[in-house]
C-alpha cells in the first residue's frame, strides 16, 4: 500500500506537470503582461505618466512616476480532487492519470477566464486613471485636460462587444499578476484525517495571483456592428492618441478580439484580400483575429 502511495504521487505530479506546461491553452498571455509579485498586493501607480525620451536642454526634467494609486490585490485559487482509498489496495489508480494531466491543463489556463472577464467588463470596472479602463472621457494632458475616448458605443449594443488591442508592447493592455504560481498538493497519508474519516486521498492545486488593467490607451471596445466603417473607426481612433505631452503613442492595433459569434464577421473585415466591388481591402491582414471562448 505504502508503495503503491509514493509511485502514485510521482505518477499524479508527472502527468499533472506535462498537462500544466500545454502553452497553447494560456490564451491571456498574448494580451496580457505576467508580473511577478511578492508581497499581498502590487501597485501600479507609474502606469499614470511612462515619460518619453527629450533632447536634452538645460536641467533634466524629472517625472514622478506615483501619481496614481492603483493596485492589484492577490487573490487565492483553488481546486481539489478525491481519490478512494479502495483504488490504491486494489491497484487500480492507474485510470486518474489522465485526470491529473488534466488538471495541469486546468492550472494552465485558469487566468484566462479572469482576464478576459476583465477585458469584458472593462466599461464598468476602473483602472489607473480612476475612470472604467473602456470610458469615453479619459483625461489626458498636463494642464487643459482633454476627455479622450477608447469606448465606441451607440449606447444601444447592436452586437457583442469586440476589442482592438495594441499588444506590441512590454506593457499589455491587461495585466496577470503571478504570486504563486499554480502548485499540487496532496493529503496522502494515513495519518490524515480525511482517510480517516472518509476513507480517500485529497489533491488538489493551489495558486496566488489576479488581472488587472495595464495602459487603456492599448485598447479599446466596441458595441457597433462589426464592419469595415466601424472597424476604421476605431483603428483611426486609437493610431491616432496622443500623450499628455501632445506627442504621438505610436499606437499599431494587433489583435482584433471577439466572440465565437462575431467570428463571420471578423473574417469578412481584416481576412478577405478584395471588396464585394472588386477593390484591395486595405485592412487585409492587418491585425491578427482572436476567436475568444471566453467572451
Amino acid at each position: 500500500m505504502t508503495t503503491n502511495l509514493k509511485e502514485a504521487s510521482t505518477a499524479f505530479s508527472a502527468r499533472f506537470e506535462k498537462g500544466l506546461s500545454k502553452e497553447d491553452q494560456q490564451l491571456y498571455t498574448k494580451i496580457a503582461t505576467v508580473v511577478p509579485s511578492t508581497s499581498a498586493s502590487t501597485g501600479y501607480g507609474f502606469l499614470g505618466q511612462i515619460p518619453k525620451i527629450r533632447e536634452w536642454l538645460g536641467d533634466r526634467v524629472i517625472h514622478n512616476l506615483s501619481d496614481f494609486e492603483y493596485e492589484i490585490k492577490n487573490r487565492k485559487f483553488e481546486s481539489t480532487v478525491a481519490v478512494q482509498r479502495t483504488d490504491f489496495e486494489d491497484n487500480d489508480y492507474g485510470k486518474y492519470g489522465i485526470l491529473f494531466e488534466d488538471f495541469g491543463r486546468e492550472a494552465a489556463s485558469f487566468p484566462n477566464d479572469f482576464i478576459f472577464e476583465l477585458l469584458a467588463k472593462g466599461n464598468t470596472k476602473l483602472c489607473f486613471d480612476g475612470q472604467n479602463f473602456f470610458d469615453v472621457d479619459h483625461p489626458v494632458g498636463q494642464e487643459d485636460f482633454q476627455s479622450v475616448s477608447n469606448l465606441y458605443t451607440t449606447g444601444t449594443p447592436e452586437v457583442a462587444p469586440w476589442f482592438l488591442l495594441d499588444t506590441s508592447r512590454v506593457i499589455q493592455p491587461l495585466i496577470w499578476q503571478e504570486r504563486i504560481k499554480p502548485q499540487m498538493q496532496a493529503q496522502d497519508k494515513e495519518t490524515d484525517s480525511n482517510v480517516f474519516l472518509k476513507d480517500e486521498y485529497l489533491y488538489g492545486i493551489r495558486a496566488r495571483g489576479n488581472a488587472g488593467y495595464g495602459f487603456w490607451q492599448l485598447a479599446a471596445m466596441c458595441d457597433k456592428d462589426l464592419t469595415d466603417i466601424n472597424f476604421n473607426e476605431v483603428y483611426t481612433g486609437m493610431s491616432s492618441l496622443k500623450g499628455d505631452n501632445g506627442s504621438p503613442l505610436r499606437i499599431t492595433p494587433k489583435i482584433l478580439v471577439v466572440p465565437p459569434s462575431l467570428r463571420q464577421k471578423a473574417h469578412e473585415v481584416v481576412k478577405r484580400q478584395f471588396l464585394a466591388n472588386g477593390e484591395s481591402n486595405i485592412n487585409f491582414e492587418i491585425v491578427e483575429i482572436m476567436v475568444c471562448p471566453y467572451l
